[in-house]
C-alpha cells in the first residue's frame, strides 16, 4: 500500500505520493531570485544546494494566498525543485485500485493524475510529470 503526503492548494485537496519527497522542511529562510517568475518564492538552501521554490498554488492557477510555513523537497532523481503548498494535511494511505480517474477538464491545467475518495472528500493526485513538464517553459 502506498501513501501520499495530503495538502491544499486554495480549496482543493491535492496529494503527492511520499516516495516523491525527500522531505518536508520546517520554516526555511527563502532568498530572492532575481527576475525569476512570479510563481517562484524564492530559493532555499537544503543541505548546502540552493533549491528554487515553487507557489503550487499559484502555478496551478489557484491564485495567491496563505503559504503552510512548511516546504516539501522533491527526491533528487524528480527535480532540483521545493514546492510551497496553501497547507499540509497529513498522511494517508491508499491502493491503485481505490484511484478514481480525473475529469478530463481537470488534467491540463490543474496536473491531476487520477481522484482517491477519502472519508467523505476527494483527494486530487499531483501528476508530477506533467507539472515538471510545464515549468520548462521558464
Amino acid at each position: 500500500m502506498d501513501q501520499l503526503l495530503v495538502f491544499r492548494l486554495g480549496g482543493e485537496n491535492y496529494g503527492l505520493e511520499v516516495a516523491h519527497i525527500q522531505e518536508v522542511v520546517e520554516s526555511p529562510p527563502l532568498y530572492y531570485i532575481p527576475r525569476a517568475p512570479a510563481i517562484l518564492l524564492g530559493a532555499m538552501n537544503f543541505h548546502g544546494s540552493i533549491l528554487p521554490v515553487l507557489d503550487l498554488t499559484a502555478s496551478l492557477g489557484f491564485g495567491e494566498g496563505e503559504h503552510d510555513h512548511r516546504i516539501i523537497v522533491l527526491t533528487p532523481d524528480n527535480a532540483q525543485l521545493a514546492l510551497a503548498v496553501s497547507a499540509l494535511a497529513g498522511i494517508v494511505p491508499f491502493a491503485d485500485e481505490a484511484l478514481l480517474p480525473a475529469r478530463e477538464d481537470q488534467v491540463p491545467m490543474a496536473c491531476i493524475r487520477s481522484v482517491l475518495p477519502d472519508r467523505g472528500e476527494m483527494i486530487n493526485l499531483l501528476d508530477l510529470d506533467r507539472l515538471l513538464g510545464s515549468l520548462e517553459n521558464f
